[in-house]
């Protein structure tokens, strides 16, 4: 397995924990651990690929919530923060990607 694919999947389960120890409730935390493990891994990589910086772990969580379609709210909840940084992490993503790039979030 290649190092990307690596870091994905430690991205996947990082993720995976932090929702099950946030205060979302039971049905939610499994509604979202649902989603995020239906997140297809070949645009991830794709995504990976076309930055023009290298993303973080952190920007890979963000990525994958974004593309998971969580909304705001649950994304604040899971990552312990405003619902403004979610809209300020969304629009600094977007500078890690050259315009031509169709981000789904």
């Amino acid at each position: 397995m290649d190092s990307k694919k690596l870091i994905i999947q430690n991205a996947l389960t990082q993720l995976n924990h932090r929702v099950n120890s946030s205060s979302l409730s039971g049905t939610a935390k499994v509604s979202v651990v649902e989603r995020v493990e239906s997140i297809d891994t070949q645009l991830l990589l794709r995504l990976c690929s076309e930055s023009t910086r290298p993303l973080t772990i952190t920007n890979l969580l963000y990525i994958i919530c974004f593309l998971a379609g969580l909304d705001t709210q649950t994304i604040a909840v899971v990552f312990g923060i405003e619902m403004g940084t979610v809209y300020s992490v969304r629009y600094r993503l977007r500078a890690y990607f050259p315009a031509d790039v169709f981000l789904p979030f």
